[in-house]
């Protein structure tokens, strides 16, 4: 949900020719024709391949292209065909920025995030007809952070790099649900759509990206300018190789904040069922690492981050001892991202380092030590 300001802005309108242009770019009638579009590239994959984990979707790929070329050879191509758009160099600062406070963007993916993504009632409802989260949902949550740990590895997401790899293997994950639910009788295309369309996939990037910067500065970490344009040029780069089309791919801070408020604008509509995903989210990463915070704690994190009005929607309460423990955490967040500022860069990147093997064992706790049983192929 939008913040208060975020609101006043969007009930203003656009205020300048250019965010005219964007204004009619994300238009609810433009946003509507998108949740008409999916993945062709991967969907094409997909239909030829006999349902397996996120690996071996893009081993059977890569093997079909070498004998057969065709549709996974055209999959392959896109993937590994850099846009002229991209500088690595450039995203090298957000990656660093992910890499370097890892858990606490695990917290704020995990409270504010996904909750208030669950208030989206047509894209959660493909959670609902698959029922994974509802019936495992640790492990999705731990399989999430798998990938988030891997795009922030050493390589990133440069082609031949295991978190582009990784990518690549969510972006068929995606398309095998979608096959999985164009079975399925519980989908209903007219009532929500097409399932993990373009305006869908859209508003994940919008998760991973804007939503988990606006915590982390809620949180008290201090983000500049400069830092937070290569984050948000990182999961630009990344939603490309998820397979949302280069016209949802937004270009500018500014520009993304609008297309965050049409896209709010467009699909806010809390249900029950929004509500029973939230919670069962926070209620079984109760107790578990890398917080080990309990279930009253995390409803006190997930009201802040989310402001009250979602949380009303989601009957989301927070207890006086919780809301403490947050105001605790915020300052000690403070006090210690003031503090890194001061740093010199090699301390700065010894300090992301450590955070990055932290973040691999606690994948591993929660994954289990057999890779066979991993989400992906491998870990960072």
């Amino acid at each position: 949900m939008a913040t208060p300001q975020e609101l006043i802005r969007f009930e203003r309108g656009p205020q300048s020719p250019r965010e005219r242009v964007w204004w009619d770019r994300y238009s609810h009638e433009r946003l509507n024709a998108w949740r008409q579009v999916q993945d062709p590239l991967a969907d094409r994959c997909a239909a030829q391949i006999t349902f397996t984990r996120p690996s071996g979707l893009l081993d059977e790929v890569e093997k079909r292209a070498r004998e057969e070329g065709g549709d996974f050879q055209a999959f392959l191509d896109h993937c590994h065909t850099v846009p002229s758009w991209v500088d690595f160099d450039a995203m090298e600062l957000g990656r660093r920025m992910y890499r370097r406070n890892g858990a606490l963007q695990g917290l704020v993916l995990m409270c504010s995030s996904l909750v208030e993504g669950y208030a989206h009632n047509k894209p959660s409802q493909v959670l609902v007809a698959t029922g994974r989260l509802q019936k495992d949902v640790s492990r999705r949550i731990y399989e999430t952070g798998q990938m988030l740990h891997n795009i922030v590895g050493d390589d990133g997401i440069r082609p031949g790099g295991l978190g582009h790899r990784t990518l690549m293997e969510v972006r068929l994950l995606h398309a095998a649900v979608r096959q999985f639910l164009a079975r399925n009788p519980r989908w209903d295309n007219a009532k929500y759509d097409l399932p993990i369309n373009q305006e869908d996939m859209a508003g994940t990037i919008l998760e991973f990206d804007f939503m988990v910067v606006r915590g982390l500065k809620r949180l008290g970490l201090q983000i500049s300018r400069h830092e937070h344009e290569s984050m948000h040029y990182f999961w630009r780069y990344a939603g490309y190789l998820l397979g949302v089309d280069e016209a949802l791919l937004t270009t500018t801070l500014e520009e993304q904040e609008i297309l965050a408020m049409q896209l709010t604008s467009h699909l806010y509509e809390p249900t029950a069922d929004s509500e029973s995903l939230a919670k069962a989210l926070l209620r079984d990463m109760a107790g578990k690492p890398p917080f080990n915070l309990s279930y009253e704690v995390l409803l006190g994190f997930s009201r802040y981050l989310i402001g009250d009005k979602v949380a009303d929607d989601l009957n989301i309460n927070s207890s006086v001892p919780a809301a403490t423990a947050v105001r605790v955490v915020k300052t000690a967040v403070s006090a210690a991202s003031f503090g890194v500022r001061f740093l010199p860069d090699p301390a700065k990147r010894a300090l992301e380092n450590l955070n990055h093997q932290l973040g691999r064992r606690t994948l591993k706790a929660g994954l289990g030590d057999n890779p066979a049983r991993w989400g992906f192929k491998a870990l960072a």
